[in-house]
């Protein structure tokens, strides 16, 4: 077995070892990038033997009983409905490698750059896939039509996002299969008179259940380009300076339409409405790009509401302001033109958010989420469970040496520095590793029922569109 020399032989990175300054490092990397998958509370260990994919349910409330109990009549028992959603095993990782052909002094100092950077990159990765999950959730059942389009069944659109699948049921459990004939989603399309049934889909990139595609309607309609076309189970949204309807799309924005107070209460109204949990510290969370900051800081209510604010401590880490029963913060990974690749507007599987980002009035969008508590957690598989399949007994500890290499733990993200395995022996790899998910539970049976007939199947984050004040 080749030795780890570099952990053996290097003083200096025995000391870092040792000393605990790589895991602090990593930690202090990857922390920072956090705010999106902080919102999804502790991290729940994955169940042992449900293999890589889990099935968790969410129930539902009971109805209340506002009849007074008459004379010797028994109460009637009551039920409740339960929702199912499904989680699904996945790796996410990154690598680098150190040449140790460098001197001898440099060693210490690589290592540590290169867990800063590695621990940047498993931030913006993993706060990244949480951020689009969340959004996508968000903006769930919203798209417009792509072109105009004359008696069509195969009505195109620039978004699949939310019409995949519909609510079907078994006795009292919920869940969301595909959409068939069996099992249709309605829709409303902006100009069309009646609901529209959609009973199948095809993405252009093949899987692709979020991005560009067709989708199958029962009843044929006729379009004008870039009508707005909404689930009836649509998740709520807010745009300034309009009230929240079904046949709202993005191009509703205009270019004078700044996030403000009183979208913000709007908004906080939506939530208490279906009866959304605050967060454990009391509060409703809202997520703000730097320019969504900007422009709301230039509300004059906003400005009186942070009088004698600015000196708490919170404001001075991550939270910018409290309103209206919510916490804003500063987060630079809210999607706009310079944090969704490929930065044009455009859709790309590479990136899975879905949203556009741009209108059909060349108007910017920037999106500020506002979250309740429970909308997300995250599914973890710890290091324990792989040594045990590995045929170990035992657990895992911050920092573990081997001859293979060595590994520390931050986060519930892995480091692992691989001893040198190439030909000549002197090129160390460190890598990244997280085992998980981060499902989205469904809360379609709880709520306000809309004039739809249906309520929400999101409703514990929600997006407020909105153009910006620079």
């Amino acid at each position: 077995m080749p030795d780890f020399s570099i952990i053996t032989q290097n003083a200096q990175v025995r000391a870092l070892v040792q000393e605990g300054a790589l895991e602090r490092e990593f930690h202090d990397s990857l922390f920072p990038g956090l705010l999106f998958r902080a919102e999804c509370g502790a991290s729940v260990p994955w169940p042992a033997g449900v293999g890589d994919t889990y099935i968790g349910t969410r129930n539902g409330l009971i109805a209340p009983v506002t009849r007074a109990r008459r004379p010797n009549e028994e109460p009637v028992p009551q039920s409740y409905a339960s929702e199912q959603w499904m989680a699904q095993l996945q790796e996410y990782s990154g690598t680098i490698d150190t040449d140790l052909k460098t001197s001898a002094l440099a060693i210490a100092s690589l290592f540590m750059e290169n867990t800063r950077k590695l621990g940047v990159s498993a931030a913006q990765t993993m706060n990244r896939v949480v951020r689009n999950r969340m959004y996508n959730a968000a903006e769930s059942g919203h798209t417009v039509c792509d072109g105009a389009q004359v008696a069509v069944t195969t009505l195109r659109v620039k978004r699949l996002n939310g019409f995949t699948k519909a609510r079907s049921s078994s006795g009292s459990v919920v869940r969301f299969n595909d959409v068939s004939t069996s099992n249709p989603l309605q829709i409303k399309i902006a100009g069309v008179g009646a609901l529209r049934n959609v009973v199948g889909y095809t993405p252009d990139t093949a899987g692709d259940e979020i991005g560009p595609g067709t989708l199958t309607i029962t009843v044929a309609a006729s379009v004008a380009d870039r009508a707005a076309v909404t689930a009836v189970d649509a998740c709520k949204w807010v745009i300034p300076n309009h009230e929240y309807a079904i046949g709202s799309s993005i191009d509703d924005v205009g270019a004078s339409d700044f996030i403000s107070s009183a979208a913000i209460r709007k908004m906080v109204a939506t939530f208490r409405q279906d009866n959304v949990p605050v967060h454990p510290d009391g509060h409703f969370h809202c997520h703000l790009s730097p320019d969504s900051e900007a422009t709301l800081m230039r509300d004059p209510e906003i400005q009186r509401q942070q009088i004698g604010q600015i000196d708490n401590y919170l404001y001075s880490e991550m939270v910018i302001a409290k309103a209206a029963g919510t916490l804003f913060m500063r987060n630079n990974e809210c999607p706009n033109v310079g944090t969704v690749y490929p930065y044009d507007g455009t859709y790309t599987a590479d990136d899975n958010f879905a949203g556009e980002l741009t209108n059909g009035s060349s108007v910017e969008i920037h999106r500020a989420l506002f979250t309740g508590f429970g909308g997300m957690v995250e599914m973890a598989k710890g290091m324990d469970d792989l040594i045990t399949e590995a045929g170990l007994i035992g657990t895992t500890s911050p920092v573990l040496v081997s001859q293979n290499g060595m590994e520390i733990s931050a986060d519930g993200v892995r480091l692992i520095f691989r001893a040198p395995l190439n030909r000549t022996q002197d090129l160390v790899s460190t890598s990244w590793q997280f085992l998980g998910d981060w499902p989205i539970a469904t809360d379609s049976v709880t709520g306000r029922v809309e004039l739809t007939g249906a309520t929400s199947r999101f409703k514990r984050m929600r997006v407020l569109a909105h153009a910006v004040q620079l």
